[in-house]
């Protein structure tokens, strides 16, 4: 796809990083639309998981629901929220919970925050794929 029109080219917005992300697809917005649909329907179940392990206080297996959910931020470009959850997954394997709790309570917020992230610029997304 040629993408050397400004008008065929979609900006993601902050905090998404856009040059990653069309890197990654080789800037065609219609199958980076087709990943966002992806991780918008594994995203919930993932991130449901995530809280389930934190309440049973097994940080092993907190660890390992972190690290599925991970690759989804990717996909989707948002780098920093992948970096931060990289970050939590090794105070897990050093850490016990209760240092845990301050790191998993920002990360657990920014984990919710990205679903709605996600979907936000998957619409925006739609509408400029739908506006060509």
């Amino acid at each position: 796809m040629n993408s050397g029109a400004n008008h065929n080219h979609f900006a993601f917005s902050h905090p998404f990083n856009d040059q990653y992300i069309n890197e990654l697809y080789d800037n065609d917005p219609i199958l980076i639309d087709e990943t966002f649909g992806d991780v918008i329907r594994e995203y919930s179940p993932m991130l449901q998981d995530v809280f389930v392990c934190y309440r049973a206080g097994d940080i092993r297996a907190l660890r390992s629901a972190i690290h599925r959910i991970k690759p989804l931020l990717g996909y989707v470009g948002l780098t920093s929220i992948q970096s931060e959850c990289q970050q939590f997954e090794s105070n897990c394997e050093r850490d016990v919970f209760p240092s845990l709790h301050d790191d998993f309570a920002t990360l657990s917020a920014n984990l919710t925050s990205a679903k709605a992230l996600i979907e936000g610029e998957k619409a925006r997304l739609e509408a400029f794929l739908n506006s060509r």
